[in-house]
């Protein structure tokens, strides 16, 4: 089912005016989502338009600001996870503006070295990035491109013309609220399935690969109607859409990876003891957030 644009899988047909999950193109006349993302983490990188929407949201749908930091403290605690794991190579797909613990530096406090390639396709955060990672990252560890994550085969051979990343080593992909701009369909005809298919493809052996997506299934009913409210919104401000995807059609997306432990759970529940600071949310299922990590077969033998 299908309603307002935020619900799952059914009958959807493809709108050829579909967004990209970032532009391209500097945009002056609508709110960013990367740079809404980061108003609502408490950054500095964004415009008078994106916090007037911002706001509206918030009065609105109050609960948003958690649930954007209950994404960000996910990732935060899957990167620690990870490289405790052995992980040294991450790939961060739709990293949005950067703000206070990025992928990097979260990695690198717990494995000095670790190494990091960002992705987005926006132009203004991709150029964000690029001052920051000049003013304290490392150019020979730390690194940005400009990709769509609809074009899996360009953005993979941007990630390795970097010379950042060994492509003969396991490597972590991580795409947290990265695919709700896709609409649904059933099965294999999700775009999001045979998008997700083609980059578990081209990721080496060993790897990993990261996802969160919103969920109505299972979510309490006042938040189904304020997610409702937000797809007005969106429509309204023309900043996109943003479609749910059941738990299944979630867990599809990560194919036949061998899940990490606890595997697909919501967002706070996945691994809470990595975490330096939660969100107090009333239960996990008010996080709205499906997420779970996968891992690519060694080459040659089974996984433990």
């Amino acid at each position: 089912m299908k309603a307002l644009g935020i619900f799952e899988e059914g009958p959807v047909v493809p709108d050829p005016r579909l967004p990209a999950t970032t532009s391209a193109r500097v945009d002056l006349q609508h709110p960013s989502v990367a740079r809404v993302y980061d108003f609502l983490l408490g950054g500095s990188a964004h415009w008078a338009m994106d916090r007037s929407f911002a706001n509206q949201v918030l009065d609105q749908f109050p609960e948003f600001r958690d649930i954007a930091r209950a994404n960000r403290m996910l990732v935060h605690r899957v990167v620690r996870h990870l490289v405790k794991r052995g992980v040294r190579q991450f790939v961060d797909i739709g990293c949005g503006v950067f703000s206070s613990g990025n992928t990097h530096q979260i990695a690198n406090a717990v494995a000095p070295g670790t190494k990091v390639v960002y992705v987005d396709n926006d132009s203004v955060t991709v150029a964000h990035a690029e001052i920051l990672l000049d003013q304290e990252g490392d150019p020979d560890r730390h690194v940005v491109v400009n990709a769509d994550l609809r074009r899996p085969d360009e953005l993979w051979n941007q990630v390795w013309s970097t010379y950042v990343l060994r492509q003969n080593e396991p490597v972590a992909v991580l795409m947290f609220s990265a695919l709700h701009s896709l609409p649904p369909q059933h099965g294999d005809q999700d775009p999001a399935a045979r998008l997700m298919a083609h980059y578990r493809d081209l990721i080496p052996p060993g790897s990993y690969l990261g996802m969160s997506h919103i969920t109505s299934e299972g979510v309490p009913a006042d938040l189904i109607s304020k997610l409702i409210t937000l797809q007005h919104l969106c429509d309204d401000w023309q900043i996109g859409e943003a479609y749910c995807r059941s738990h299944r059609a979630v867990n599809a997306l990560l194919g036949d990876f061998d899940l990490i432990r606890p595997g697909m759970v919501w967002a706070p529940q996945w691994h809470p003891e990595e975490s330096v600071s939660n969100v107090d949310f009333p239960e996990p299922s008010h996080s709205v957030l499906w997420a779970g990590v996968g891992r690519k077969r060694p080459t040659g033998r089974q996984l433990s």
